[in-house]
């Protein structure tokens, strides 16, 4: 896979548009369908969390191949609540 530079595509929303997070909240599993996210780090925000504490669902509000670099962006955007899980290549997601 070849290496991919991005930039963030969180955009900040208003208060009054919180409750619009929840609704797109993903299960892992579908998120783990998704092409995007395979193979890469993914930053999810409003999650659920089973018994485990493994997140179950949650907000995608960023990515990248590279964990560092999705460290340093969400450090730089002052999210600090987010889970950073691996999302398997699509071969091992079964």
């Amino acid at each position: 896979m070849p290496q991919q530079r991005r930039h963030s595509f969180i955009q900040l929303r208003p208060a009054s548009e919180a409750s619009a997070d929840a609704e797109a909240a993903m299960a892992w599993e579908d998120i783990c369908r998704d092409e995007n996210w395979q193979g890469r780090w993914v930053a999810l925000d409003e999650c659920a969390y089973n018994a485990a504490g493994e997140a179950t669902a949650g907000l995608v509000v960023d990515y990248d191949d590279n964990l560092s670099d999705l460290c340093a962006r969400l450090s730089d955007e002052r999210r600090q609540r987010c889970s950073v899980v691996f999302c398997p290549p699509a071969e091992s997601a079964a």
